[in-house]
């Protein structure tokens, strides 16, 4: 094959993957395959076990409760015969695998070249095992990152990552329509990026569209110029809790300065490949591991200083959001009812992912019904202002409602798929509303399950729960709740006593049988 002379080309990430939080499950359910050579009969598994684990779909994948990886292997073959080769894979199910690991390749995660031992860095690792969150993990490699690599072919060279906080540390703020420019930059020159936003107005992704034209001569499509690639860059750069996305009549990037001690002590590492490992996938995949004690120890010092915001505090944080966006219960109920749509009843928030709007608005919507009673706590990382960045870590429920007698554990999904929905979310949230030393303390304790869809398997998982644990000398309240029916019932300030009646139901039912 041979390769193109490279140029200088527009900061890109894979499209086809815009929520970053979905690489935690695609890590770990490719972390199976570890030191196994992807060959086709290895890449036709992993790729038939992302259908079955709910991490990819299609209607032409027919999943049951009686599939296996082997059972809809052909379907898998059939849905992807016409994916051209990419990335040294071949065509089909095998460069489809590829769609998922590019992003992981550049950053580092994995080591995943067609024909070689599958490798997982020790970031990968430890993510999965939730040592470390993805803010954490996201952050870690972006500071290792390099636009010139094996897997672009490209003639900028340069940490991308890097020089945008460059900017927003000489700069406040950038408004989006300047951040579509930054993504042309040659080399990185911060210099010369805030000399052409000094000397060019950008009132609109227009002007912006003609100025890269001119400029930097591209021919890439309108779409993928202004939206497709800066909306990926930007949610990459959101997950590593780099920066703060606010809304004041046009979308507005800033620096989160609550990290910004974090953010320079990463800064100050300075990660430096050779051309060989610029061009080679194993090199550069070992060159980023050999700096993973000194980022590590960055992560763990933050941890120390780290204040976490108490549950009162954050019901006057929910207020100034709730009056700086113009909020009410109406709004955020819409916009809740909405959240597995394309539709954004909220826009200012589109730049937070789907299942985080879902913990905030539901956070919200808590706040503003019991906030004078309880102390409410959702354990997602947030910027200075209050707007989430990314998940609790894994060892932490999603939301915390409290008072000096009571304790209510919500735990918030989007996942329907139901082996996802009974691996990732049932056993972890009992095992923090039991064995969480902080919260034994209390006599009384809830759990609401909250989740798009309910499958039997879940239902029953909890029902289990409560016959199980009801032995102990503390009182324990579950509910498996959908959306709707969870909203309308905290609407209506009646949680407590719809847990407490479910619960009694059930132990009814058990005992009668």
């Amino acid at each position: 094959m041979i390769k193109r002379k490279p140029t200088y080309k527009q900061m890109a990430f894979e499209t086809a993957i815009r929520n970053p939080e979905r690489y935690k499950d695609i890590l770990l359910e490719t972390s199976n395959f570890e030191n196994k050579v992807l060959n086709d009969e290895t890449l036709l598994e992993i790729v038939s076990s992302l259908y079955l684990s709910g991490i990819v779909t299609s209607k032409e994948v027919i999943i049951d409760s009686n599939s296996t990886t082997k059972s809809i292997s052909q379907q898998v073959i059939n849905v992807n015969s016409t994916r051209r080769a990419d990335g040294g894979f071949p065509k089909g199910y095998q460069s489809r695998f590829w769609t998922y690991m590019r992003t992981l390749s550049e950053l580092g995660f994995v080591y995943a070249q067609y024909n070689k031992p599958f490798l997982l860095s020790e970031i990968a690792k430890k993510l999965i095992k939730n040592e470390i969150d993805e803010q954490e993990a996201f952050s870690i490699q972006a500071m290792k990152y390099n636009r010139k690599s094996p897997y672009r072919n490209v003639l900028n060279d340069f940490n991308y990552f890097k020089f945008i906080l460059d900017i927003l540390k000489r700069r406040n703020n950038i408004s989006y329509e300047q951040f579509v420019v930054s993504t042309f930059s040659l080399n990185g020159d911060v210099d010369d990026f805030l000399n052409i936003i000094d000397n060019n107005k950008f009132n609109d992704l227009s002007d912006v569209e003609k100025f890269v034209r001119s400029k930097y001569k591209t021919n890439l499509k309108t779409q993928t110029i202004l939206r497709d690639y800066p909306d990926v860059i930007l949610r990459l750069l959101t997950i590593t809790g780099f920066i703060s996305i606010q809304y004041k009549g046009k979308v507005i990037i800033y620096r989160n300065i609550d990290k910004d001690n974090y953010i320079d002590n990463l800064l100050n590492v300075n990660v430096t490949l050779t051309e060989k490992e610029k061009e080679d996938p194993y090199l550069y995949f070992k060159k980023f591991e050999k700096y993973n004690t000194t980022f590590l120890n960055i992560v763990y010092n933050q941890r120390k200083i780290t204040k976490e915001i108490d549950g009162y505090e954050y019901v006057k944080k929910v207020n100034e959001i709730i009056k700086e966006y113009n909020l009410d219960e109406d709004k955020i109920k819409k916009a809740i009812q909405n959240i597995e749509s394309q539709k954004y009843v909220i826009p200012e928030f589109q730049y937070i992912t789907k299942s985080l709007q879902l913990e905030f608005f539901i956070s919200m919507i808590i706040a503003i019904k019991y906030g004078n009673e309880f102390a409410i706590k959702p354990n997602y990382k947030a910027d200075y202002f209050g707007l989430p960045i990314s998940h609790a870590p894994g060892n932490k429920g999603d939301i915390e409602v409290y008072s000096k007698k009571e304790y209510w554990l919500i735990e918030v999904t989007l996942i329907r798929n139901i082996t996802q929905q009974l691996n990732s979310e049932t056993t972890t949230v009992i095992r923090h509303l039991l064995d969480d030393n902080k919260i034994n303390q209390y006599s009384t304790k809830y759990l609401s399950f909250v989740a798009p869809y309910i499958h039997q398997d879940t239902e029953y998982f909890f029902n289990y729960s409560i016959i199980l644990y009801n032995k102990s000398s503390q009182k324990i309240y579950i509910k498996p709740y959908i959306i709707n029916d969870f909203i309308e019932v905290t609407l209506s300030k009646n949680n407590f006593q719809d847990m407490e009646i479910y619960t009694n139901q059930i132990i009814e039912q058990f005992l009668k049988q």
